[in-house]
This record gives structure tokens, sequence and C-alpha cells, in this order.
């Protein structure tokens, strides 16, 4: 039961899908192989950012909550993994609003509710120079042949640039 979803591709990978109230919601992939320092790494080429973003909303508010949006999502990033096998996705929860953590919760319910325990996921936090805290997700399959190197690098780098802080 989730929403007809299209795949544009483009350079961020791009998926489409519409709500049955007519909002638009387009979910990316961004390479971003610079994540984990030089892009020099055994996997750099198979580092996404992954986003869910508001593409278009007819109304003055945000939308209500809508489990077939968790349910597209999930079936998009299982379609990308199947287009990208060894992908490595990162998601950083967008802090503009100051609802980072709402996000964070919402994004831990798909995960926990849509995982049908092939993709393995690691949560940290970064911390900016203002003590903002940014939640942040490194989901992988778990099947990943470089699964420890990604993970250990995730780790050291979230630490290296807390410790700068």
């Amino acid at each position: 039961m989730s929403y007809n979803f299209i795949f544009e591709g483009g350079i961020n990978n791009s998926y489409f899908f519409e709500t049955k109230e007519g909002i638009i919601y387009q979910i990316t992939f961004k390479p971003t192989p610079y994540l984990f320092g030089d892009g020099k790494t055994k996997f750099s080429d198979f580092i996404f950012e992954f986003s869910v973003l508001i593409e278009f909303n007819p109304f003055d508010k945000l939308p209500k909550s809508d489990f077939k949006i968790g349910q597209t999502s999930a079936k998009i990033f299982n379609d990308f993994y199947i287009k990208k096998g060894n992908s490595i996705t990162i998601y950083i929860c967008d802090s503009s609003d100051n609802k980072q953590l709402i996000r964070k919760r919402k994004f831990d319910i798909w995960f926990s509710k849509y995982n049908d325990i092939r993709f393995f996921k690691i949560d940290k936090t970064l911390i900016d120079t203002n003590k903002k805290r940014f939640p942040i997700s490194l989901i992988l399959l778990d099947s990943n042949p470089y699964r420890n190197e990604i993970m250990d690098s995730f780790t050291s780098i979230i630490g290296q640039n807390n410790q700068d802080k």
C-alpha cells in the first residue's frame, strides 16, 4: 500500500511520487564520494546522501502524517539498492527549522518498520562549531564486502569532526 513512484535518475538519482493530497515528494541519492575524506577509498564511488524533499505542496502548512510516505520511501530505498547494491547511504537530518530530532525519530521508525534485516544502520551525531547537534545515519547492506572498513571510517570521521569542536 505505497504510492507509485518514478525514477528520473540524473546526477542525484531522483525519485518522485505524489500523495493522495497532491503533495509531490522527491527522494534523492546524491553522490558524495568526499564524505569519508579525500574520496580515494575503495568505496568512495558508492557513497550517497539520502534526502526526502517536498517538491510541491499545494497547502500553506506542512503535510499531515501519511503512513504511505514511509512505505513508499522504503520501496524507493530498496529499488535504489537493487540498482546500486554496494551503496553506502548517509542520512543527515535537516536542521533548518530545528526539527532534526523529529525527523530522526520518524526515519528511525520507518527503518525499524520496513527493514527486512538486509540493511545495517549506525546512528551518530555531528556537532558544529556552534555546538548545534545534527543526527546522522549510515545505512548499508549487511552483506557489503567493505562493511567493517566503512563502519570504522564513519565512526572515525564523526569522532574527528566532533573532537575539533
